[in-house]
């Protein structure tokens, strides 16, 4: 195997996240649950979210490493910046539920993240993503998931340390994203989430 392609290969492993232990917690009134405790009643909508995310996390996974592959980081943040959010609504239209990515360091203000996730993004800010658990957020009629985001190697073009992504891709940044914050990681950090809203009924 190619080291392009193991690298993509690790990201694609990377970005699942770990196996969650079995707990749950209180989040602002809202039961929290890992995935492995969710209530047998839930379980089919989680299924829902997460073949979802899966394949939001196919496309635009596809997407990149063409763009890479082709020009390098700068124009990987060109295809974020003109093409991400739209393969994302394309998705989560195509799959019927809403989708997205969040982080406790967003690169576009669009990917904040929802009221419901921001308790648990931002205790888990700063952590190891293999000291993170995906999550399952009861919100009433349906539940909210939260999956974790390891930054691989190969996620260090863009959003490795400050210095070295100035130095590469600076420009191109400052230009697509005035604001951005999502710099400063290092392999294996949680860099974000991938979520997804649930109708409890998925009939």
């Amino acid at each position: 195997m190619r080291q392009r392609d193991w690298m993509w290969s690790m990201a694609l492993l990377l970005l699942v996240g770990s196996v969650p232990r079995l707990e749950s917690v209180q989040a602002e009134s809202q039961t929290t649950y890992s995935a492995a405790e969710v209530p047998e009643g839930l379980k089919p909508a989680v299924d829902r979210a997460g073949k979802a995310l899966q394949a939001l996390q196919t496309t635009l996974l596809e997407r990149l490493r063409r763009e890479l592959d082709a020009g390098g980081p700068t124009a990987a943040v060109k295809v974020c910046r003109d093409e991400a959010q739209a393969l994302t609504m394309q998705v989560a239209k195509e799959q019927g539920i809403a989708l997205g990515r969040t982080s406790h360091k967003v690169r576009n203000p669009l990917n904040a993240p929802r009221p419901w996730a921001r308790p648990l993004v931002e205790a888990a800010a700063g952590q190891r993503a293999a000291a993170v658990e995906a999550r399952v957020v009861d919100l009433g009629d349906r539940i909210g998931i939260l999956r974790p985001i390891a930054t691989a190697e190969v996620c260090t073009h863009c959003h490795g340390a400050h210095d070295t992504v100035q130095r590469a891709i600076g420009r191109v940044l400052a230009e697509a994203y005035p604001t951005d914050q999502a710099v400063g990681f290092a392999p294996g950090d949680l860099r974000g989430w991938m979520w997804a809203e649930v109708p409890k009924d998925t009939r």
